[in-house]
């Protein structure tokens, strides 16, 4: 008596219409987890950009900067080295480079409505400003998704504080 073995073609076809249905439901749900993770990973990266200057300005008593010409593409942790209370010259020294967001992501960074390039500390580890600086990172540009995007505010004494974003 001979055994049949393998699958027929009518169980290979339902077998692969039950997955592609599986997949274009989990589809939907796996993009919004990605975005998710890599709101989560941007914003611990700013985080740990933001203490890192904190540190060193406080460490070596001089002014430290988290600096970037353009957010997107990526930011660094420096020391105003020439004391011209800029981070942007080529003689400052950088201490660490951080990667730049995914693309369709936005960062802001503002403080009083206006956009800023740098984030600076003192040697006292309070901000150099008074007003909060808001970074504001969004998975999809101009949207905000309260369960996945968030607002990073530094405040005039250094400290920083992560909130679902408001807008």
């Amino acid at each position: 008596m001979l055994r049949d073995r393998g699958f027929t073609l009518v169980e290979l076809m339902v077998t692969l219409a039950v997955m592609a249905i599986l997949m274009g439901i989990a589809a939907p749900a796996f993009v919004d987890f990605v975005r998710a993770v890599r709101a989560s990973s941007t914003v611990s990266a700013l985080n740990s950009a933001l203490s890192l200057a904190r540190s060193e300005a406080v460490k070596r008593n001089v002014r430290a900067c988290v600096y970037s010409a353009e957010w997107s593409a990526g930011w660094s942790v420096r020391i105003d080295s020439n004391s011209n209370s800029s981070c942007a010259d080529d003689t400052d020294q950088v201490i660490r480079t951080f990667s730049g967001i995914s693309a369709g992501s936005a960062l802001t960074v503002t403080q009083s409505g206006a956009s800023v390039s740098e984030v600076a500390y003192l040697g006292s580890g309070r901000r150099e400003s008074a007003n909060d600086v808001t970074l504001a990172f969004r998975s999809v540009t101009d949207e905000c998704t309260a369960n996945r995007d968030r607002d990073l505010t530094v405040s005039n004494t250094g400290r920083t504080q992560v909130q679902a974003c408001s807008q």
